[in-house]
């Protein structure tokens, strides 16, 4: 297949976003469906865990309420709290990753995305000096990580704040980015568009806007029964680690 996708998710339930990033991976991946950018938020306040963390990274996790669900991601990384944030999945099959390995894509979007924020969302402008991409050369983060709290090598910066990361997986057929931008006083639109735009600028294509198939319907739905995501209410009384509950 030709042509890069674009789909435009607006805000979904924590688990399901999960188990839609992870569908549309196993669409490209089986070549059932092109490459694809989904840009979405969430439809209720989370924290999602990345693929191997344990549990008690939750343990006096600021903002955690009653109704803050919990869900892990199909990528690694650190523990993110979800609320007024945009995230994306970008899938694409391994044929486009030529040029791109791992690192080198990562900084080369934050780069892009930091360029994209400064033209699109004039309003969240950073302070003298601009977007810049973390000088931290730490290439990960400890399991015990909290992502927007502990910024690693080539996350985007704006002064101290960080404004986004990301985590990848990767297999031989493709990959699976997903990731989070958090820029205070710019509309979820604009920064909508500055993630496409800086996608675009990377791969040097151009995204159309479409929709889900009935076959990645199918395999979210089904995959969701996965990331049914916990409450606090419904944590168990020992947190174990990761070994025992990732999924």
């Amino acid at each position: 297949m030709t042509g890069w996708r674009l789909l435009l998710s607006g805000p979904g339930e924590p688990g399901f976003n999960m188990a839609l990033d992870e569908a549309l991976a196993l669409a490209v991946r089986r070549g059932w469906s092109p490459p694809t950018l989904r840009i979405y938020q969430w439809q209720s306040p989370a924290i999602s865990l990345g693929c191997h963390q344990p549990l008690s990274v939750l343990q006096g996790f600021g903002g955690m309420g009653p109704g803050v669900a919990v869900v892990r991601r199909p990528t690694a990384g650190g523990a993110v709290a979800h609320s007024a944030d945009v995230s994306y999945a970008l899938v694409c099959d391994t044929v486009r990753l030529r040029e791109h390995p791992s690192r080198l894509l990562y900084a080369r979007f934050h780069a892009a995305l930091g360029r994209a924020l400064a033209v699109g969302c004039p309003s969240c402008r950073p302070p003298a000096g601009g977007y810049a991409l973390s000088a931290n050369r730490a290439p990960a983060l400890p399991e015990q990580a909290r992502c927007f709290e502990q910024p690693v090598a080539d996350d985007l910066m704006a002064g101290s704040r960080k404004v986004a990361g990301a985590a990848q997986r990767r297999w031989r057929d493709g990959l699976l980015q997903q990731g989070t931008v958090v820029a205070s006083g710019c509309s979820p639109d604009r920064v909508a568009l500055s993630i496409r735009t800086a996608w675009a600028e990377v791969f040097r294509q151009r995204f159309t806007v479409g929709t889900l198939t009935v076959q990645e319907r199918l395999l979210a739905d089904e995959l969701w029964r996965k990331y049914r995501p916990w409450t606090p209410s419904s944590w168990p009384p020992v947190i174990p680690s990761a070994s025992n509950r990732s999924r």
